[in-house]
C-alpha cells in the first residue's frame, strides 16, 4: 500500500505497512440481495407500465420510485464495506469497524503482543480467488484480533511476523505489499495452490504427515467397493447379461462398472491427496500446522520456536504401539494453547528434533541478545542510595585523590 495511507488516529511518525477492507468478492456477495430486488423492481415498473395507459415519463418515474430501496440498500451495503479497515503499521495492528451513524469499534494490539498468527481459507471461492481470515493471537486483555476475508492471506501472515520482529516462514511471497491480481489469470500457479499446501522452501525444513495406517483406514471402503466392483464387471464381462438387467443394452451394462471404477479411483486419488496435505513442519524458527483440502478448506497455524515450552509424545493405543505412531504435543506460551501433531511416525523422534531445534533456537537468541551497557560510577551510587538509602552516603573525592 502506499506510504500515504491515513486512518483515524494515525500517529505522525507512524508507518502504514498496509490497509485492507474485505477482499471485492465479499462486497460482490453483499450486492447479490440488492441486485436481485432492483430487477425484480425494473421488471414490476415495467409490468406495471404494459398494464396501464402510462406516459413514458410517468413510467420511468414509478420504476425509478421502485428502485430507490434496492439502490439504497445496495449503496449502504458498499459503505459498510468500504469504511471496515485491517491495518498493519510499524507499531500495531488495528481492526477498525464501523457503521455510518449506528457503530463504531476499534481493536488495536502492538506489534510486541503478537504471540501466533494462523490462516484460514475456507472455500472453494477463497482459494480460487486467494482470500482468507488472519486471526491474531495477542499477550494480555487484546486477545485475539480478526482479520476477516483480507486479500493473500499467507503474505499478510508474513508481513505480520516481519513487523513483530519474529522469525518469518520461509515461502516464495515477495517481500512488498502488491495491489491484489486476481489468481483465476495465472490458472497453473491457482491450481496448483489449491490442490497442495504451499510448504516454507528457507532453512533447514523438516515435514511430517500422518502415519501410512490413517491413510489406510481412510481408503478401506472405496478399495472394498472398487473390488467388489471388479468382481462384478468382470463376471459381466465373462458372461451374457443377467435376465435382471437385459432391460438395457448390452454395451451399457458391460461399460457402466468401468464408469463407476473411474469414480471411485477418483475417490482415492482426493483421499490421497488430502491426507499427503495434512502437514506438520519444523524449521529453524517456526513451527507450522497445515491442514488442508483440496480446492475447499486450507487451515494453517505457526508460531516461532520462542513460543514453545514443553514437547511431549504418547502412543495411545496397542495399534500406534505396534506400528510406531502417535502424538507429538507442543505446549505454548499465553494464550496460544497447544499444537498437536496428531498420528505421526516416530513420535519420539519428532520430540528429539523438536527439543534439538528449540536448544538452538534458544542458544542462538542468547548470542545475539545484545550485552547490557557497563554501568558508571554516578549509576552505581544512584542505585545503592535507592536501595540503602540514608544508611550509603560517599563523601565527594577531593580533586586529585584516587578511586
Amino acid at each position: 500500500m502506499p506510504d500515504q495511507a491515513q486512518f483515524p488516529g494515525q500517529y505522525p511518525d507512524e508507518k502504514v505497512i498496509f490497509l485492507l477492507r474485505r477482499h471485492w468478492f465479499i462486497l460482490m456477495m453483499w450486492l447479490v440481495p440488492p441486485v436481485i430486488l432492483f430487477l425484480v423492481t425494473v421488471g414490476v415498473g415495467v409490468g406495471i407500465g404494459l398494464a396501464l395507459p402510462l406516459t413514458t415519463p410517468i413510467w420511468v418515474g414509478v420504476i425509478l420510485l421502485l428502485s430507490i430501496g434496492p439502490l439504497g440498500l445496495a449503496v449502504w451495503r458498499f459503505l459498510d464495506w468500504e469504511n471496515d479497515h485491517y491495518i498493519l503499521t510499524d507499531r500495531r495492528i488495528l481492526h477498525i469497524e464501523r457503521v455510518y451513524f449506528l457503530f463504531e469499534s476499534r481493536e488495536e494490539a502492538g506489534l510486541n503482543r503478537i504471540q501466533d498468527v494462523t490462516i484460514q481459507m475456507p472455500s472453494l471461492a477463497a482459494n480460487l480467488l486467494y482470500f482468507g481470515d488472519v486471526e491474531i493471537e495477542t499477550a494480555g486483555t487484546a486477545g485475539q484480533i480478526q482479520f476477516k476475508s483480507v486479500a493473500k492471506p499467507r503474505k499478510v501472515q508474513r508481513l505480520i511476523f516481519k513487523q513483530a520482529g519474529l522469525p518469518e516462514p520461509g515461502t516464495r511471497e515477495s517481500e512488498e505489499w502488491q495491489p491484489d491480481r486476481i489468481r483465476i489469470l495465472r490458472p497453473l500457479e491457482a491450481f496448483t495452490r489449491m490442490l497442495y499446501a504451499v510448504v516454507p522452501q528457507d532453512g533447514r525444513v523438516v515435514v511430517w504427515r500422518k502415519h501410512w495406517f490413517v491413510l489406510f483406514t481412510k481408503m478401506m471402503r472405496p478399495l472394498l467397493a472398487a473390488l467388489l466392483l471388479l468382481v462384478v464387471w468382470i463376471a459381466i464381462i465373462s458372461s451374457s447379461v443377467p435376465a435382471p438387467l437385459q432391460f438395457a443394452p448390452e454395451r451399457v451394462i458391460k461399460v457402466m462398472p468401468g464408469i463407476l471404477l473411474l469414480i471411485l479411483a477418483g475417490w482415492m486419488a482426493w483421499i490421497t491427496i488430502d491426507w499427503h496435505n495434512d502437514l506438520y513442519i519444523l524449521t529453524d524458527k517456526h513451527v507450522i500446522d497445515i491442514e488442508k483440502r483440496p480446492f475447499t478448506l486450507e487451515f494453517r497455524r505457526e508460531a516461532n520456536l520462542g513460543m514453545i515450552q514443553n514437547v511431549s509424545y504418547e502412543q495411545p493405543s496397542f495399534v500406534a504401539k505396534l506400528l510406531g505412531f502417535g502424538n507429538t504435543r507442543l505446549e505454548t506460551a499465553g494464550t496460544m494453547g497447544e499444537f498437536t501433531f496428531d498420528s505421526i511416525a516416530n513420535p519420539h523422534e519428532v520430540q528429539e528434533e523438536i527439543t534439538r531445534r528449540l536448544d538452538q533456537f534458544r542458544q542462538r537468541s542468547q548470542l545475539n541478545r545484545p550485552e547490557p551497557a557497563p554501568r558508571t560510577r554516578e549509576e552505581l551510587e544512584a542505585m545503592l542510595r535507592e536501595i540503602l538509602g540514608d544508611e550509603y552516603d560517599i563523601a565527594p573525592r577531593r580533586p586529585g585523590s584516587q578511586s
